[in-house]
């Protein structure tokens, strides 16, 4: 209690007689000033507990006499208050940090953890901190959230080493992916091995594969929503990292004291300018520019105001002759967003967050010989408005409501042909569209008794376009049981809905894939979900669940066989949409404290298609379908400044449909004959199976150096298995064919050095 800073202010003069209402009503934040959001409170003798919102916000109404007030939160000390209850009273507490296990385990300020959802009731939902993401060594050893999302129950990768995410059974447009609430619609860089994502920025990571909240919509299959840092710095701090693959630069300056701050960074590769020193060329690069203003400018309100843009580039020039007259291509992609967001807590009770929104995507492909062109792009953007409401109405219920309003103008294919090119490429273009996507949404948490408790939701989503009009009812419901103190059984079903298709004939995204909205002829995606869980907390802060799935999709986009979206402008009427369904079995262990930390998780799934247009109409194999993912990661502190990482992977194969035969025909010449193909059934192979370990060890200065250093150093992929990435076909001697199965990378060793101070 010594430890504990309280402060008490009393809000109403109290209440005479019997009827008398009084309140409780309090912020949980660290020394810092970082609220603590989803800590717990618990009030004894009247066995009320609650969680703290997201702005580490609680309050209990109708109570009376003396009180024990308990809170806890992971990484601090429980605080304990005792009072007599005769007024309304406001609490402001700030526990202290949990010293010994954060020693222990190397870490600090673990402001979110996994097991802090077994008391809500969510399913399907992760969270991720800084720390787990900057800790695990991945390609290149540059820190990405993405691969670690694909280490996670639920998520497929797509091919070795890309940043692609199929979520439960769906496929990667199915994920709505939100920086500071806008919307990404390109998440990779170096064509799927990286994702746009600085580590350096991040505050919070959460996935949601199922039961969905009302507030989230617009996909299928999962929301990652990732918040970057949002509290006013309150001294000026840097810190930066230099890799094999790239560089970064994080800067963070207060404007005003505890009012206002900023913080910019940046990230670029540098290959390109390392090989130029040598004589060489490599004429490719990328690079990430994000920005944030923080204001508060009561202690009510809280605006931020979000800024990224980031860009590949690629541009070869080769001239044989050395006469000036060689063939270029070049390739430029990026995204560009920006968000205000406006927080504020009314004296009445109610939050309320609103946000205006813009998001950008294109790409440009140029190919040029003398006066000869050809350029494909495509670019999309929207426009959008948020506004949540929410409060607390009771000890026992939550309320949260808001609408949506986005503007999508696409123009989704140009293609340009100029010379000789157009000899043998006509030029087209697709119309540009736009659509306007609207949501009004509502739910309420109840808790029904001390063990049950049940949120219900409702969304309905519409889409206006130039010749059609969608509406959408979305459902939502989840609850919670209370087995025991830490143990809980969940069920939960969600119905989404989805106005944007991407649309591609790759086995993994492309930069080049094409997004289009909902039109006359193009469907809205439908789903229903349905998820059971069991989820506990052990001792030593051992977490454990068990999720079961079950999901139906309908409308979902594909293409006619032997459709060229590339070269095709026209490719709406290439299009076909069908139905499919996935169903698994998830199973996630994972540690938060302690010297050894790090998770345990497999999924078991399948994932279906259907289309009267293809394999004859009858159900085949998604392409998304690996029947096993499995991972375990550990990070071991084994010294105060030492710490050793390692991630072992396995996973199925992924599909591919083989040809198993040849037929011959007469040519149309009349003269000789031609051997035509014979497939087996659509996705009825799978490419081998394959499993990978990657290692490394990092040091860390001591923290109490005004400058602190960091080097990470290890392997990806140690014992050199490479991961098949497609087929090729071979011809034996005797004129036999084969398939093989090329890798794509061996071992790859890494070092990086960071800094902060």
């Amino acid at each position: 209690m010594k430890r504990v800073w309280l402060v008490v202010g009393m809000l109403f003069l109290s209440l005479m007689g019997y009827a008398q209402t009084i309140s409780i009503r309090g912020i949980i934040k660290d020394r810092a000033g970082e609220q603590l959001p989803f800590a717990s409170v618990s009030l004894h003798p009247d066995s009320i507990r609650v969680l703290t919102d997201s702005n580490g916000k609680f309050s209990i109404e109708s109570i009376t006499g003396p009180k024990e007030l308990k809170i806890s939160y992971t990484g601090y000390k429980p605080v304990v208050l005792f009072f007599t209850a005769t007024r309304d009273t406001v609490l402001r507490i700030i526990p202290e940090h949990e010293i010994a296990e954060l020693k222990e385990a190397v870490i600090s300020d673990r402001r979110y953890s996994q097991s802090d959802w077994i008391e809500t009731s969510r399913t399907g939902t992760t969270t991720l901190t800084p720390e787990e993401v900057n800790s695990i060594p991945v390609l290149g050893g540059e820190a990405d959230v993405l691969k670690v999302l694909q280490l996670l129950p639920g998520t497929v990768r797509g091919v070795e080493g890309s940043s692609d995410l199929f979520v439960r059974g769906g496929a990667a447009d199915q994920n709505l992916v939100l920086l500071d609430d806008a919307p990404i619609y390109n998440t990779s860089h170096l064509f799927g091995f990286l994702s746009v994502f600085n580590p350096d920025i991040l505050q919070k990571v959460e996935s949601v594969n199922g039961g969905f909240p009302a507030n989230y919509g617009g996909r299928l299959s999962s929301v990652l929503n990732v918040e970057t840092k949002s509290d006013v710095a309150d001294k000026t701090h840097a810190s930066g990292n230099i890799g094999l693959i790239a560089s970064r630069l994080f800067v963070e300056q207060p404007i005003v004291k505890n009012k206002a701050s900023i913080w910019i960074t940046g990230r670029r590769t540098y290959i390109d300018k390392l090989m130029q020193a040598i004589g060489e060329d490599v004429p490719y690069f990328f690079y990430d520019l994000n920005g944030k203003i923080i204001l508060t400018p009561s202690s009510r309100d809280n605006i931020q105001v979000s800024y990224y843009g980031g860009k590949d580039v690629l541009s070869i020039f080769r001239d044989r002759n050395n006469d000036g007259e060689g063939f270029l291509t070049s390739y430029k992609s990026g995204n560009n967003s920006q968000s205000v967001r406006w927080q504020r807590n009314w004296t009445s009770g109610w939050n309320s967050n609103f946000s205006l929104l813009r998001t950008a995507y294109s790409y440009n492909i140029l190919n040029a010989f003398q006066d000869n062109r050809s350029v494909a792009s495509s670019d999309i953007e929207d426009l959008g408005v948020k506004m949540l409401l929410s409060k607390k109405i009771s000890s026992r219920t939550f309320v949260m409501i808001g609408a949506d309003w986005t503007r999508h103008e696409v123009s989704p294919s140009i293609f340009n042909v100029q010379g000789t090119f157009a000899e043998f490429f006509e030029s087209s273009s697709a119309s540009g569209r736009v659509a306007h996507e609207v949501a009004a949404h509502a739910q309420v948490e109840w808790n029904l008794t001390k063990h049950l408790l049940v949120n219900t939701g409702l969304r309905t989503s519409m889409a206006f376009t130039k010749s059609r009009n969608y509406f959408i009812p979305e459902p939502r419901i989840s609850a919670r049981y209370k087995l025991a103190r830490n143990e809980s059984v969940k069920i939960s079903y969600s119905r989404m809905a989805q106005y944007m298709h991407r649309i591609s004939n790759s086995a993994i995204s492309s930069p080049t894939d094409i997004w289009y909205p909902v039109t006359d002829s193009i469907r809205p995606q439908t789903s229903h979900q349905v998820s059971i869980a069991w989820q506990k907390l052990f001792s030593r802060k051992i977490y454990v669940s068990v999720e079961g799935y079950y999901k139906y999709m309908n409308d979902i986009i594909g293409f006619e066989e032997g459709t060229n979206l590339f070269f095709t402008t026209d490719f709406q009427s290439k299009l076909i949409q069908g139905k499919g369904s996935a169903y698994g079995l998830e199973f996630l262990v994972k540690k938060e404290a302690g010297k050894v930390t790090g998770w345990i998780s497999y999924t078991l799934s399948w994932a279906w298609r259907q289309f009267d247009e293809l394999n004859d109409g009858y159900r085949f194999p998604s392409r998304y379908d690996r029947r096993h993912n499995g991972a375990i990661v550990v990070q071991y502190a084994f010294h105060k400044n030492w710490s050793l990482s390692g991630v072992w992977e396995f996973i199925s194969g992924s599909r591919f449909t083989p040809v198993v035969g040849q037929y011959a025909i007469t040519s149309p010449t009349g003269v000789g004959v031609d051997l035509l193909p014979v497939y087996a059934p659509l996705n009825s192979v799978r490419l081998a199976d394959t499993h990978r370990l990657d290692l490394g060890i990092k040091y860390r200065s001591n923290p109490e150096r005004k400058i602190q250093s960091e080097w990470f150093i290890g392997v990806y992929n140690a014992y050199n298995r490479a991961s098949p990435i497609g087929i090729t076909v071979e011809q034996s001697a005797n004129g036999s064919l084969k398939y093989s199965q090329p890798g794509l990378f061996g071992t790859i060793p890494f070092i990086s050095y960071g800094f902060k101070f």
